[in-house]
């Protein structure tokens, strides 16, 4: 009795994890952003090799909205390395999508190209990774597909993903573990060598003082 509760309490909190990570992986960043005149915001994602990121962007009118040729935004978007991926000047909407060709922070930054003092732009920004960034409407219009058969090919696609993210995360945790023992080596190193060097000072130390105390006659 006692290991049929324990198995099913282990069922359930499998289950439990899997929703959390299914929650995790169809989660997209979408926000509504003011950008004062003269400053520059930046969003970042951290995405393992092979991932898909896709975004769009639009400018949204409010109470006071600007000219038409002045609510416009400047957008760059660049890889861990600092290299561009996608870049617009003064414009009013637009998209982007880039799979990462290597594990590393990606980063968007936002400005408004108009400089006048009190001035904000009202942004609408959705970046959407991994596989929240897939487009399901035209996945299931390719492929005859509908219904409950899109929802299992979302189920299938989502485990694929959190199995190859839990491969990236070994690896990173065996990176990091690799990066540990190697600088753990060094400081052990590096302590030794400390000590050396107080021994060789203090060894030169007591010579001195001996030979000052013999030519004092005082040995």
């Amino acid at each position: 009795m006692a290991a049929a509760a324990a198995a099913a309490a282990a069922a359930f909190l499998q289950a439990i994890i899997v929703l959390i990570l299914l929650l995790v992986i169809f989660v997209a960043d979408a926000l509504v952003l003011h950008l004062p005149s003269g400053r520059v915001k930046c969003f970042s994602e951290e995405l393992r090799p092979g991932a898909v990121s896709t975004a769009s962007y639009r400018v949204v009118s409010d109470e006071d909205p600007l000219s038409g040729a002045d609510r416009k935004i400047s957008l760059r978007v660049t890889g861990p390395d600092g290299e561009p991926l996608h870049v617009a000047d003064a414009v009013e909407s637009g998209r982007f999508g880039f799979v990462a060709d290597e594990a590393g922070t990606y980063m968007a930054c936002l400005w408004s190209p108009r400089f006048e003092l009190s001035a904000t732009v009202t942004v609408d920004f959705e970046w959407r990774a991994g596989i929240a960034a897939k487009e399901w409407p035209s996945v299931a219009k390719r492929s005859k597909i509908q219904g409950l058969e899109i929802e299992l090919k979302k189920l299938e696609d989502s485990i694929k993903s959190i199995h190859e993210e839990m491969i990236y995360l070994r690896e990173r945790e065996g990176e990091a573990q690799s990066l540990n023992e190697s600088t753990n080596s060094k400081m052990g190193l590096l302590s030794m060598a400390s000590l050396l060097v107080c021994l060789g000072v203090a060894g030169l130390q007591f010579w001195h003082l001996k030979v000052f105390f013999v030519r004092q006659k005082i040995l």
